[in-house]
């Protein structure tokens, strides 16, 4: 009896014990969620019971449908799965980024500005992109991951073209040397930039990592690579260069303020140390009103105005050979004199004059900036207001197509600045348009400029049925110009030859195909009807492939070279002097021309 009560016993405490067991749940982990989210009350319901944040640690219990049964801050219900994510991740988007709505791009929700913090979805990775919620704010889509990578920083030894994408031609604007940039990530021999509120792509090559300023105390050659074997210009003392690197006693170097760059003997920055007993002397800001001697010995005086009027002169006054004169008022004459800012008139041998107002007579003289009227023998004569005499005589200009943002206003300012003549982009292979050179070109002949076009050639093929397809083209184009403006085509038209991301041009196109190519376009323009033709060029390419190889071409054809330096040291009928010029009134930069030529 005893044993049959010890085991109901027993018996009775087992199933008492485990009627307090907790039951079995299904398996449970933690998930986040990365963009807010509702708790629903049910697997499939629209009732919710409240929202839960971003970023917010949940208990996942099952998944039901489309969404997981789950525990919130002590509540239970439903999330919709795509909702969550294993791994909370919190990124910083140090770019600024447009929130997608698809990982292929296209159609987005909102931008957002460096600085924003994000959660990540990193199941979510797609097309280069992250499934993202900006935090404290209801955009959530697509950003690229190169945005969340911290930027390196950079710096633009040169002129650097900011491009909108890895391949293209396009480009936004001109980034000047010497700016800081922070680079995300590069492809395509690129970088994807950011350089202050504008970003874009730069060439690897135009930066560095560490930015050299430097001068150049003797005249250096610039040569084309650290082998010293050619080189394209020559650099005059006392210029200030950035370095990008240096090599085999060699520095690869970017003039300041130009586009000017290869390489230099690194040697050349050692600044000289002044000759053993000599005396140097610097005489500046010389300035004078009514009459003075200067150094005891002058080589003519002038009063009131010499070898051309000038009125409003004050005084007279004769400097010795060999002076420079500085904002001085009066009138004077000189030998080997550089003067500078000065007002009056005066005459000069061998004398360079920069932003003078009055008359003079010069000799071997570069009048520039200057107000009045003279003659000159010799002379170059840019941007002066007022009348003079030339032998040589050159004409302002300047080339643009629909990268530059322009309005009549613009073409009347060019006018109104000296610009004399402009070329204009019309085609580019054997299909494009430029789609500003209709409007260009009734804005500039409204302003009374002389117009030009050009054609980019678009194929580098060698046989002549491409480069004829595209001369009839860049003729039909320019035939419609009446019916589109108004204005007949008067000018040239010049084929631009030069490589591009699209044309493949290679050095053996040149050395083999190049002078034959340009023939069969320009042939065909002037037999479709087209008689005032041209050709465009680098001076590099130009000495190298095309001069002396020109028998094919018509006769009458128009030279133009692009060389960013002070001299373009070879003959030509434009010369394109740098592509980074400015005009006052005007955003932006643009490829400034010298014209030698009457027909310009």
């Amino acid at each position: 009896m005893r044993r049959l009560i010890f085991f109901g016993g027993a018996g009775f405490l087992l199933l008492f014990a485990l009627s307090f067991v907790k039951p079995a749940s299904a398996a449970s982990s933690t998930m986040y969620t990365w963009t807010p989210s509702k708790l629903y009350k049910t697997a499939s319901g629209a009732a919710y019971s409240r929202n839960v944040n971003s970023g917010t640690a949940v208990t996942v219990y099952s998944k039901s449908g489309k969404r997981y049964k789950v525990k919130a801050g002590g509540k239970t219900g439903y999330i919709y799965a795509d909702n969550l994510t294993r791994s909370k991740v919190k990124k910083e988007d140090y770019f600024g980024s447009k929130i997608y709505k698809q990982a292929a791009g296209g159609p987005y929700v909102a931008s957002v500005p460096a600085g924003k913090m994000m959660y990540i979805k990193m199941e979510a990775t797609k097309n280069g992109m992250y499934l993202a919620h900006v935090i404290g704010t209801g955009y959530s889509g697509y950003v690229y991951k190169t945005h969340f990578i911290k930027p390196v920083v950079k710096y633009t030894w040169m002129p650097s073209k900011l491009y909108t994408s890895a391949t293209g031609n396009s480009y936004n604007k001109t980034i000047k040397d010497g700016q800081k940039v922070s680079v995300f990530n590069g492809s395509h021999g690129r970088y994807q930039v950011k350089a202050g509120n504008s970003s874009g792509y730069i060439y690897a090559n135009n930066l560095t990592g560490l930015l050299a300023k430097k001068t150049v105390y003797a005249s250096s050659k610039l040569y084309t690579s650290s082998s010293h074997t050619k080189y394209t210009a020559v650099i005059r003392p006392n210029q200030q260069v950035y370095v990008k690197e240096s090599s085999q006693n060699m520095s690869h170097i970017c003039v300041v303020g130009t586009a000017q760059s290869g390489w230099i003997y690194t040697s050349h920055f050692t600044k000289p140390a002044p000759a053993a007993g000599g005396t140097t002397s610097t005489t500046t800001g010389t300035s004078q009103t009514g009459s003075s001697t200067a150094g005891g010995k002058t080589t003519g005086t002038a009063t009131g105005s010499t070898s051309g009027s000038a009125s409003g002169t004050t005084g007279s006054a004769a400097a010795t050979s060999g002076t420079t004169t500085t904002g001085n008022t009066g009138s004077g004459s000189a030998s080997g004199t550089t003067a500078t800012g000065n007002t009056g008139s005066g005459s000069a041998s061998g004398t360079t004059t920069t932003g003078n107002t009055g008359s003079g007579s010069a000799s071997g003289t570069a009048a520039t900036g200057n107000t009045g009227s003279g003659s000159a023998s010799g002379t170059t004569t840019t941007g002066s207001a007022g009348s003079a005499t030339a032998s040589a005589t050159t004409t302002k200009g300047l080339d643009v197509s629909h990268y530059q943002t322009l309005t009549q206003d613009s073409f009347n300012l060019m006018k109104s600045q000296g610009y004399n003549f402009v070329i204009l982009k019309a085609t580019e292979g054997s299909g494009y348009t430029d789609s500003k050179f209709y409007t260009y070109y009734k804005y500039a002949r409204n302003a009374g400029l002389s117009v030009h076009a050009y054609h980019m050639i678009g194929n580098s093929t060698t046989t002549s049925a491409q480069h004829i397809a595209e001369a009839k083209h860049f003729y039909q184009v320019l035939a419609q110009t009446k019916a589109k403006t108004g204005y007949a085509f008067t000018g040239y038209a010049f084929e631009d030859i030069e490589p591009t991301g699209t044309n493949s041009i290679t050095t053996t196109w040149w050395a083999n195909a190049a002078p034959a190519c340009a023939g069969y376009f320009l042939n065909e323009m002037q037999t479709l009807g087209q008689a005032k033709v041209g050709i465009y060029a680098g001076y590099f390419n130009w000495k190298s492939y095309l001069e002396g190889h020109t028998d094919s071409w018509p006769s009458n054809t128009k030279i133009w070279l692009a060389r960013y330096n002070i001299t373009l040291g070879t003959n030509a009928d434009v010369w394109q002097y740098t592509e980074t010029g400015t005009i006052d009134g005007i955003t932006g930069h643009f490829d400034l021309d010298i014209s030698y030529d009457p027909d310009f």
